[in-house]
């Protein structure tokens, strides 16, 4: 759950992907190429609460990647993409910071205790330091369930995959952005999410629930609205602004794509390239939503 860590080299070889749809690995072949297998995501393996990935059926989520593993033949050392949602990340800024880790956790926890319904005593907490701004000290503050979190460990650990990180997709995602000022939006299953980097520094996260029914294109487009404002007016960022767009669902990929061709000064960036796939069917299966964050952990030019 760390940038940081995002940024390790050589990247590993093999990458999974989970969600509440499907539960995939990619393994980058030595000739440039990726092969894929997947399974589909069974009711009741991830429960998702208010704070994120809630807890994990470890038996069914065993079978599934012993299933997968022993097909696809991966690295016992992987990364981890899970939902954005499964989460959850702050940009926080404070007029001063303590030193020590041990104090810093306890002003962060402080803050989060406003932030969410449950004691910070009881999540995992990923910080990284980013670069001051307007005399402001910032962070980057990755948190989860640490009972989820463990659980989910632990099955990969029982078939004998070791996770070298664990990571939500709009990070592994970020970790190939454009330079410049970029805004990824990305739509899953119950949750928009938006992550602005400036020079490849974040500058703003938010992450909103998206009811299953009812005007998602309106809500959505509200919210890409009120964003912007806060980006132009607020952050003070001007120029142009490159926008990229993963989503899950095609109607609101769509709507996303109209909102930003009507917006002045902001434009499209190019789309990522995918990998060569020795057996076909992943892109059908999986989607690019899915495809690229799991590329962007194994691929070896990535930055």
């Amino acid at each position: 759950m760390s940038w940081a860590r995002l940024l390790t080299s050589p990247p590993p070889t093999t990458s999974w992907i989970l969600d509440g749809s499907v539960v995939a690995a990619l393994r980058r072949d030595p000739k440039g190429g990726a092969l894929w297998a997947a399974e589909a995501t069974p009711p009741g393996v991830f429960e998702v609460g208010p704070v994120g990935l809630q807890s994990v059926d470890r038996r069914k989520l065993v079978a599934l990647l012993g299933s997968i593993h022993s097909r696809l033949e991966g690295a016992r050392r992987a990364a981890v993409v899970v939902p954005t949602g499964w989460t959850r990340s702050y940009v926080l800024s404070f007029p001063e910071l303590p030193r020590r880790q041990r104090e810093l956790e306890q002003v962060v926890q402080w803050r989060l205790k406003k932030l969410l319904p449950v004691p910070p005593t009881e999540l995992r907490m990923s910080l990284v330091s980013l670069a001051p701004s307007d005399g402001a000290r910032s962070l980057l503050a990755m948190v989860g369930l640490e009972r989820a979190l463990a659980e989910l460990e632990a099955a990969f650990r029982e078939v004998g995959v070791e996770p070298g990180m664990i990571t939500g997709q709009i990070f592994a995602l970020a970790a190939s952005s454009a330079p410049g000022a970029c805004l990824l939006v990305q739509q899953e299953q119950g949750f928009l999410s938006l992550l602005l980097a400036e020079a490849g520094v974040p500058r703003l996260m938010r992450t909103k629930h998206l009811a299953s029914s009812g005007p998602l294109a309106e809500t959505v487009r509200r919210e890409l609205g009120l964003t912007l404002g806060y980006i132009r007016e607020t952050l003070g960022i001007d120029g142009e602004l490159g926008v990229e767009v993963f989503a899950e669902n095609p109607a609101l990929g769509r709507e996303i794509e109209d909102w930003r061709a009507a917006q002045t000064g902001v434009s499209a960036l190019p789309v990522r390239p995918t990998p060569a796939f020795a057996v076909s069917g992943a892109e059908a299966r999986l989607g690019a939503e899915r495809i690229q964050p799991m590329w962007a952990m194994i691929a070896e030019d990535r930055p």
